[in-house]
């Protein structure tokens, strides 16, 4: 992708987030957090893993915590050589002797996740080591609540335009709030509730009718409530396509892969559930049949990269293919902001002014970095919660809208 070297000359004017001041979200994530991750990684899978790779994650755990030197994917070379990831890893951290806290905070999440893959055996196994973590959700109650009033939502009767639109604002509403159910953090996921105010919406937000794109994030409550959006997109003809664009390798405990997408659908048809959710598992297994609703991973997902630095074939296929692409999550926020501390009121235009395709981006706040948030808003929330960037509390949905030329 072509961006101004102005462009980055006043993006490196921002600090990136790392992970070695104490007392700050990231150091407590690679302290605590991750190592806590790792250690329930072992638990929640019990004789599943070999000795040796419960002897792996338990021994990383340890080091996060101690700042150990980051070992490379070559310290695997079985497992590196049959990844399509590792080499992106090497490349980046040959050379350098990055510790785990003395290194940008968003390399040493991702790459963390990338050894418990490759200290799994997952390459030759291909069993994902977070997938009794995923599953767990769908049993609870919750879920499926959020799920049944999405459905009640979207087979309420419109009574003109304004309704037509109402309709997608409350499932935009839903929706963002599902992005709580995060399996890294859950002190956020805690806080689930359908109420509440997200801090910026962008009203002036318009579908046209063509062809969607989401930038996955959570399985569980998010995806189902995602899917639900999908299919209340394409059945009530605000677009004609969505793809769900979803990592290649599991990541982050619960980010979706492509598993994933084909459970939730099957889950979803159980007998247990209710019929209007019966019915909906239905109608996105037909759309996905039919094409309509297209799930497509890729390793890009996987990588420590930004939006600014977005392949040339996937620059231009969300140019060609997408009127509008969805991108959800902390994660994705944080590929848009470069995971720089940009003053919090820069405008989300001067922000991400690269992006190929209109776009919307949910986010519920969960890390440090946001942009375009009102300067009084700002103010306040620094006076009376100074926790708002981290508690799960707060969402935003923001969006850039532009006319974009899209071939059929």
């Amino acid at each position: 992708m072509n961006v101004s070297d102005k462009y980055i000359a006043r993006m490196q004017q921002h600090d990136e987030v790392v992970a070695n001041m104490p007392d700050t979200f990231a150091h407590t994530t690679c302290t605590v957090r991750m190592p806590q991750v790792l250690r329930d990684c072992v638990s929640n899978n019990g004789d599943r893993l070999s000795s040796e790779a419960v002897k792996r994650l338990l021994l990383l755990a340890d080091d996060m915590v101690k700042n150990a030197e980051i070992p490379l994917p070559s310290t695997f070379p079985e497992q590196a050589a049959k990844s399509l990831t590792s080499k992106h890893w090497e490349s980046l951290l040959a050379g350098n002797s990055y510790t785990w806290q003395n290194s940008p905070w968003f390399l040493v999440e991702q790459y963390m996740f990338h050894l418990v893959l490759l200290m799994t055996d997952y390459y030759t196994t291909r069993f994902d080591p977070f997938y009794y973590s995923k599953v767990a959700e769908l049993k609870g109650d919750t879920p499926w609540s959020l799920l049944q009033t999405a459905v009640e939502i979207s087979t309420q009767e419109e009574s003109g335009s304004q309704s037509h639109r109402d309709q997608l604002k409350r499932f935009m509403m839903l929706s963002l709030w599902g992005n709580k159910a995060d399996g890294t953090n859950e002190k956020v996921k805690s806080t689930m509730h359908v109420a509440g105010d997200s801090l910026v919406f962008d009203d002036y937000l318009v579908l046209v009718d063509h062809s969607d794109q989401v930038i996955s994030d959570n399985v569980g409550t998010e995806l189902l409530l995602d899917l639900a959006m999908a299919d209340h997109m394409l059945t009530h003809n605000w677009c004609d396509k969505v793809t769900f664009n979803v990592k290649a390798e599991p990541i982050y405990v619960s980010d979706v892969i492509p598993a994933d997408v084909n459970e939730h659908v099957w889950e979803m048809q159980r007998e247990t559930r209710t019929p209007k959710v019966q019915a909906l598992g239905k109608r996105l297994a037909e759309y996905v049949s039919k094409g309509q609703i297209v799930i497509r991973p890729d390793t890009y997902w996987n990588q420590y990269t930004f939006y600014w630095e977005m392949p040339v074939e996937l620059h231009a296929r969300l140019a060609r293919e997408a009127t509008l692409v969805i991108l959800k999550g902390d994660l994705n926020n944080r590929r848009l902001l470069s995971d720089r501390l940009w003053p919090p009121s820069t405008p989300l235009e001067e922000v991400v002014p690269y992006f190929p395709t209109a776009f919307v981006a949910f986010r519920i706040l969960k890390s440090t970095p946001v942009m375009g948030i009102p300067g009084n808003v700002v103010d306040n929330l620094e006076k009376e919660e100074p926790l708002w960037r981290l508690n799960g509390e707060h969402g935003t949905i923001q969006s850039v809208l532009k006319t974009s030329s899209v071939s059929k």
